[in-house]
């Protein structure tokens, strides 16, 4: 059996038998791609004549497929298969290329996308990025949007200038078109209900929720498509709204880049507690290119300020230990005062001429 490398050579060097004829001169090159949260796969790439845009597809699947099994040539006829669907999708998108350096044209297409931070670092180093806490935003423009899925780009520093316009530019019109892209908040048991009922969930964003009358209160935050929407939640407005429908503060779960998931802080939840529950919950339940973070946050219901959940219990225990602190130490130094006030006085009440004898007599 070929091992991993072997495998990914075996399919450069014969998926040309499987091929039409116009790719007889291709130049395939195998690469291994940086994807989301450090994930490392390899792909191979088989332009035909002067493409602009030249598909991608990843061998690592068809690579487990082979080592469950299945015949390696077989494996090799699946890939060209992908990659003639994919080429078909990449000649209709093609038709917008031209357009991509035209920044007016290409501002309704953008789209913010969510991150951690720490997680994602040597990715995002040719990337347009802001820093929002735990976690970054970068951006994309998305080419193909439908049902079937989003075909996009990410938003390099390079097109950043080519445009000659800023981060800050860049960053409200992605949220401005994210906002067209509609936003809604479902009850979690709702959701559920939908699944098997297949009525859509109700959006609670403008509503007043009566929290206390409610058994398991939790919502998920995301976009119409729910693709991409957890981003949403670095929009301040949009934090400021949900903390008036729950009239509360509030934890968010990064749940999946895709959505995230509310919790109001009604007492019931603790903060270790809720960062186990999402570690375990990636490590079983989500793939980990579609993983957010591990790190939970709280935010202020009125004042919409986010910040991470563990690090504001650290912060929230250190003040509570300097105000004591500072009590203790203003009693003491209160006592001390009036010691030596009282000390004073009582020097002060012995007769000058007095003092004067006894220090002779001495």
């Amino acid at each position: 059996m070929m091992n991993r490398k072997e495998f990914y050579e075996y399919v450069k060097d014969n998926v040309k038998e499987y091929l039409p004829e116009s790719y007889k001169d291709a130049e395939i090159t195998l690469q291994e791609v940086e994807k989301n949260n450090g994930l490392k796969l390899t792909g191979i790439t088989i332009p035909n004549g002067d493409q602009r845009i030249v598909p991608r597809v990843y061998l690592d699947s068809f690579y487990l497929e082979y080592v469950i099994g299945k015949d390696v040539d077989s494996c090799v006829g699946d890939v060209v298969d992908m990659y003639i669907e994919a080429q078909d999708k990449a000649e209709f998108i093609k038709m917008g290329v031209p357009d991509i350096f035209d920044y007016e044209k290409m501002k309704e297409k953008l789209q913010v996308r969510i991150c951690d931070q720490e997680w994602n670092e040597e990715r995002l180093t040719d990337k347009v990025v802001t820093e929002h806490g735990d976690f970054a935003a970068y951006y994309a423009i998305n080419l193909k949007e439908n049902e079937e899925g989003v075909g996009s780009i990410p938003v390099t520093i390079s097109m950043m200038n080519e445009w000659g316009v800023s981060v800050e530019q860049i960053q409200a019109d992605a949220m401005t078109a994210d906002r067209k892209r509609g936003v809604t908040l479902m009850d979690m048991n709702e959701i559920i209900k939908s699944m098997i009922f297949g009525e859509e969930p109700e959006n609670l964003l403008n509503e007043k929720m009566d929290i206390e009358a409610m058994e398991k209160p939790m919502f998920c935050l995301t976009n119409k498509a729910k693709m991409n929407g957890a981003s949403l939640l670095l929009q301040e407005d949009i934090r400021k709204q949900i903390g008036e429908c729950l009239g509360s503060d509030y934890f968010v779960i990064p749940s999946s880049i895709h959505e995230v998931l509310i919790l109001p802080d009604n007492g019931i939840f603790q903060v270790p507690e809720l960062n186990a529950m999402v570690k375990e919950v990636n490590e079983t339940q989500v793939e980990r290119e579609e993983q957010l973070s591990d790190k939970v946050q709280f935010c202020d219901g009125k004042t919409a300020v986010m910040e991470n959940a563990e690090r504001r219990e650290a912060r929230l225990e250190k003040e509570k230990a300097a105000e004591k602190a500072e009590v203790k130490g203003g009693i003491h130094g209160r006592l001390e005062k009036a010691k030596a006030e009282i000390k004073a006085k009582e020097s002060d009440k012995v007769p000058k001429n007095k003092s004067k004898d006894l220090a002779t007599a001495l």
